[in-house]
């Protein structure tokens, strides 16, 4: 109740400080944006995320090599290796991810899809014989495994990362010793199938991801540079819209994005993180918001360096959470002015 009533504060003084319409610097200044700014900019997004994704497929394979080792010996210190590489590579990927500015929506169901029922994939202790893994019906096979993602609800999960955390951190070692038990080997077939395909999805939608992307010069080179512009600035406003959801979820350690692993918050950290890579004050993008309008750029600036700092130096509690969600709540807004006045001032 709180963070709602903090929420609807900052709505109603930012709305009490704002014009009905975004302010534009005029059509003189947006001549200042160039097919050598638009250059830079895409530029920029396209080594970010190519940086980001390297760092994804170096920390996806160490993730599959860590499920590997782990089934072939279970033990405490091979199960905490594989969570700390679980970490590494959900984190990475979430970085690689906020980065692209073409559409994966499809391929980010097949890898990130969250909020999951962990009782769809295996047993709860209310649930003794639920799931996939108990459904002996079921073969563990990667058609079966791929037909049931998401078979009649977006939260039945069978694939990707959330299906993975779910296995890794509500099982112990026991869990997974080699046995003739058939659960037990249907759940280590399970974990191994699931840690494959996450490290081929991975591959081959950044692979993909990238091939798009590169084309974005040759739009460029048509003369489409504000229809570029536009994507761009547009596709930055959906994912903040998107943070500030994932924000909103969170209400203790055991919600939000990875509420088995407890890394909900980091989650946040690392996306926000990438957004001030790609439109912090020192780079292209930064350039075109000021020519956009001045004073929003000029706060968005602001929200964005307390934002990136509350997320980084301070724990995570009730009133930082609040914090967060108000600071992601007003950089969507800010992002949607700037959005409005590029739609409004260009063809």
């Amino acid at each position: 109740m709180m963070r709602i009533a903090l929420l609807l504060l900052f709505i109603l003084i930012a709305g009490c400080d704002e014009q009905t319409t975004p302010r534009s610097t005029g059509t003189r200044s947006l001549d200042s944006i160039s097919l050598v700014l638009v250059g830079r900019i895409v530029d920029r997004f396209q080594k970010v995320n190519r940086d980001h994704s390297k760092n994804t497929i170096i920390a996806s394979d160490a993730l599959l090599v860590s499920v590997e080792n782990f089934l072939a010996d279970p033990g405490e210190q091979q199960l905490q290796l594989i969570k700390d590489n679980w970490y590494q590579a959900h984190n990475t990927f979430l970085a690689a991810n906020f980065s692209l500015f073409t559409d994966q929506d499809k391929n980010v169901f097949l890898i990130d899809a969250w909020p999951i029922q962990g009782g769809f994939l295996d047993s709860l202790p209310e649930y003794p014989h639920s799931g996939i893994i108990s459904d002996v019906a079921l073969t563990i096979t990667e058609t079966s495994i791929r037909n049931q993602h998401g078979i009649t609800d977006a939260q039945e999960v069978s694939l990707g990362f959330h299906a993975l955390e779910f296995l890794i951190f509500s099982r112990t070692p026991d869990d997974f010793t080699i046995s003739d038990d058939e659960v037990k080997v249907r759940r280590r077939q399970a974990l191994a199938l699931i840690a494959q395909l996450l490290n081929q999805d991975i591959n081959s939608m950044l692979v993909n991801a990238d091939r798009v992307q590169s084309g974005i010069h040759a739009t460029l080179n048509k003369g489409n540079m504000y229809g570029v512009l536009k994507q761009l600035l547009h596709r930055s406003h959906k994912k903040v819209q998107f943070l500030f959801s994932e924000a909103n979820s969170i209400s203790n350690e055991n919600t939000g994005h990875s509420r088995f692993s407890k890394s909900s918050w980091s989650n946040l950290g690392t996306q926000v993180e990438v957004l001030s890579e790609l439109t912090n004050e020192n780079t292209a993008m930064n350039r075109v918001f000021t020519l956009l309008d001045q004073k929003t750029s000029a706060d968005y600036r602001q929200t964005l360096v307390q934002a990136t700092d509350t997320l980084s130096k301070r724990k995570r509690n009730e009133e930082n959470l609040a914090r967060v969600t108000l600071l992601l709540a007003a950089l969507g807004h800010q992002l949607g002015d700037l959005n409005i006045v590029l739609e409004n001032s260009t063809p």
